[in-house]
C-alpha cells in the first residue's frame, strides 16, 4: 500500500499522519486519547495560553506549543502561496490540454495517423500542438494538483518536469543564438516545402495564407515562387495553372464579402506592370525577416516573463516541499 501513497486521492491510513500537514487537525497523543491541540490555535498577545498553562492544568497532556506556533506561522505564508501555485498551474492545465485537443483534432480531421499519410508525421504541424500541450498540461495539472492536496511526489514531477523545461529552452535559445545566420536559410525552406505543398496540406495552407495575407506577400522571393507548385505551374493541366492564391491578392473579396478564390487566376503569365493591380509582387522572405527583426525585443520580453513564472513556480514548490518535511520532523 506503500507504493500507493503518492497518489492525491487515495486515503492514506492512520498511522501514515495527515493528508495535509500544513491543515490542524486534532492529533493523538500519549495513550491514544484524542486532545485538541491548543497551542496550534497560534497563541497571540499577553492572555494567550503558554505551555506551562497546560501542563498546569489537571489531567492534562504534556503537549508542547512551539511545534504548533511554528507550524502556523508556516501555514499562513504557505496558504498563500499554495493557493497562487494553484490557480496559475490550473491555467496553464487548461492551456496546455486545450493545444493537445487541437493537435489531435487536426491530426484525425486530416486523417494523418492513417498508415498511408503516417510517413508525413513528423512534419506535420498539428503534432507541435499535441506534444506542447502534452508536456505542458500534464507538468502543469501536477503543479496544480501537488500544491492544492500538499502532494510531494506530485510536487517533486512538477519541479523536475518545470526544470527539464526551462533546461531545454535555454538550449533552443542558445542554439538559435549559435546558428543565426543559418535561421534565414531554414525559414526560406520551411517557406518552400510550405508552398510545394500548399494544396496537400490544410495545416501548411493554414500558415501560407496567413503569412500572405498579415505580411501582404507572395511566394517566397517573388509572386513567380508558385511556379514550384504542381498545381500553379504553368504547366499543370488543372483550372489553377499558372495562377496564385487567393492570398495572393490584393483585393480578394473584391469589393464584396466574398473572397472570390479565383482572383489570382493566370497572374503568372502577366507582365509585372499588369501583375502589380492584381496580386503582391513581393515574396514573404523577406518581410518576414523584417517583421522577426522590428519584433525581436516583444519575443525576448516573452521569453523573459515565461522564464520568471517558471522560476517563481520553483520557488514555491520548492517551499511548500521544505514547509511539509520541516512541520513532519517536528510533529
Amino acid at each position: 500500500m506503500k507504493m500507493f501513497q503518492c497518489f492525491p486521492f487515495i486515503k492514506k491510513s492512520d498511522d501514515v499522519g495527515e493528508l495535509s500537514p500544513l491543515i490542524f487537525k486534532e492529533e493523538e497523543l500519549g495513550n491514544g486519547e484524542m486532545v485538541q491541540a491548543r497551542c496550534s490555535r497560534c497563541p497571540q498577545g499577553d492572555g494567550a495560553e503558554t505551555e506551562s498553562d497546560l501542563r498546569s492544568e489537571p489531567n492534562s497532556q504534556q503537549v508542547t506549543c512551539q511545534p504548533h506556533r511554528q507550524r502556523c506561522e508556516i501555514n499562513k505564508v504557505n496558504c498563500c502561496i499554495k493557493y497562487i501555485m494553484f490557480l496559475s498551474n490550473f491555467m496553464f492545465t487548461v492551456l496546455g490540454y486545450l493545444l493537445l485537443a487541437i493537435g489531435v483534432w487536426g491530426l484525425i480531421d486530416k486523417e494523418s495517423l492513417n498508415l498511408d499519410r503516417i510517413s508525413n508525421l513528423s512534419t506535420d504541424p498539428m503534432l507541435v500542438f499535441v506534444v506542447v500541450g502534452m508536456v505542458v498540461g500534464t507538468v502543469s495539472f501536477s503543479g496544480c494538483v501537488g500544491a492544492l492536496r500538499e502532494n510531494q511526489c506530485l510536487l517533486k514531477f512538477f519541479t523536475a518536469g518545470v526544470l527539464m523545461l526551462a533546461t531545454a529552452e535555454i538550449m533552443v535559445g542558445i542554439l538559435v543564438y549559435v546558428l543565426r545566420d543559418r535561421i534565414g536559410g531554414y525559414l526560406q525552406n520551411g517557406m518552400i516545402l510550405g508552398v510545394q505543398r500548399y494544396q496537400d496540406d490544410p495545416d501548411l495552407r493554414f500558415i501560407v495564407n496567413e503569412i500572405q495575407q498579415g505580411l501582404k506577400c507572395c511566394g517566397v522571393e517573388s509572386y513567380q515562387d508558385w511556379q514550384l507548385n504542381l498545381y500553379f505551374n504553368c504547366s499543370a493541366p488543372g483550372v489553377h495553372a499558372c495562377g496564385a492564391p487567393a492570398s495572393c491578392c490584393i483585393n480578394p473579396q473584391e469589393n464584396g464579402m466574398v473572397i472570390n478564390s479565383q482572383c489570382g487566376f493566370g497572374a503568372l503569365h502577366m507582365e509585372e506592370v499588369t501583375a502589380q493591380d492584381y496580386i503582391y509582387l513581393r515574396g514573404c522572405m523577406s518581410r518576414l525577416t523584417s517583421w522577426l527583426t522590428s519584433n525581436i525585443g516583444s519575443i525576448g520580453t516573452f521569453g523573459v516573463i515565461l522564464m520568471v513564472i517558471q522560476v517563481l513556480g520553483l520557488i514555491f514548490a520548492t517551499k511548500i516541499l521544505s514547509d511539509i518535511e520541516l512541520i513532519k520532523a517536528h510533529w
